[in-house]
């Protein structure tokens, strides 16, 4: 985490340099503070090593909605998930969610794949809406990094 995204208001605030994440959906609307295009670059593990030495934890494959809060807050839907059981894939796990605090989780991560990813094409919402894009390699993250939260 190098930056949080401010607008010029918020940024003297915090004493950051404003980064110009404001941005309204049309003329009709004030801007906010929103998301960007959010990647994450490529790392540097095979894929299979990102599941050694984990007894047992959830692989998220695909995300689908998502909410943050000014406090770093987040909360993000997960369509596809699977339990991770003496570093192999199992049993598919259905209506799971994951949240944390963002600044938090960023500071967990232990690896990060250098296989090629896919992107998305999303909104961000916030009362309005703005088409953004996401995506990046698979992540590992440290226990306590993300919040699991849903039923099987």
């Amino acid at each position: 985490l190098t930056e949080l995204m401010t607008n010029r208001e918020y940024a003297a605030k915090i004493g950051q340099r404003p980064t110009g994440n404001a941005r309204a959906e049309s003329y009709r609307y004030p801007p906010i503070i929103r998301m960007r295009n959010t990647f994450f670059e490529l790392g540097d593990h095979a894929r299979d090593e990102l599941f050694e030495g984990i007894k047992f934890g959830y692989y998220c494959g695909d995300f689908r909605g998502g909410q943050a809060q000014t406090n770093a807050s987040f909360q993000v839907g997960i369509q596809e998930a699977y339990e991770i059981v003496d570093g192999e894939l199992e049993k598919p796990v259905t209506d799971l969610s994951i949240s944390g605090i963002a600044t938090d989780s960023l500071f967990k991560i232990e690896g990060i794949s250098k296989e090629p990813f896919d992107w998305e094409v999303g909104r961000c919402g916030k009362g309005q809406e703005a088409f953004v894009a996401s995506g990046g390699p698979e992540i590992r993250f440290a226990a306590g990094g993300i919040i699991f939260g849903g039923r099987n």
